[in-house]
């Protein structure tokens, strides 16, 4: 048998090449593995800019074995918690939001959720579909994706929502704050 990536001989039945470490595919119809999931998948699953997504995701097995890479998002860098929560990545947004919470900690992890979000996505995302695979039909199996899938736009209306409170906090803190000053004689309000 031949490795289709390196070509080199291999064991017959092998399941990964000794020389290039890929996986190989040797049953076209099981379609349990992650070399198998299309584009077209990933687009029904992803949703709003699959694009952007589809091309980002190209680059963790661009050499014929999936590895990590780094890439950039935007998004996940200005966001953290609050995109994985719109991309629906529940667990990875729990994990961020306690980290968050830790003093000192919130420009580094930005930084590294901004670098390492592409891949966590393309790794929920190849999860997504190959556990939607296992549990539905071919017939149900698109239609499932979209609804598994795509993104929350309730995250947006909370986001913006607690931002709003939370500047009229800060600002009722520092207009007490003044105030209190300000009857004490430390400082001249005009």
């Amino acid at each position: 048998m031949i490795c289709p990536n390196c070509k080199e001989t291999i064991e017959d039945g092998s399941t990964t090449c000794r020389y290039c470490g890929s996986a190989l595919h040797l049953d076209p119809a099981d379609r349990s593995n992650n070399a198998s999931i299309t584009t077209d998948e990933i687009s029904a699953l992803v949703g709003p800019n699959s694009h952007y997504y589809l091309q980002n995701f190209s680059k963790f097995s661009q050499t014929g074995i999936e590895k990590f890479c780094p890439t950039w998002n935007w998004s996940a860098f200005c966001f953290s918690f609050i995109w994985m929560l719109y991309r629906k990545m529940y667990v990875p947004a729990v994990i961020t939001f306690v980290i968050f919470c830790l003093p000192g900690i919130n420009i580094i992890l930005h930084v590294v959720v901004g670098v390492v979000g592409n891949y966590l996505y393309y790794r929920h995302v190849q999860a997504k579909i190959l556990e939607i695979r296992q549990n539905q039909t071919p017939q149900r199996f698109y239609p499932t994706l979209h609804a598994v899938g795509g993104i929350h736009l309730w995250v947006i209306w909370v986001a913006i929502i607690f931002s709003i409170i939370l500047v009229l906090l800060i600002a009722l803190l520092f207009a007490s704050i003044i105030t209190i000053i300000g009857k004490f004689g430390g400082l001249a309000i005009l």
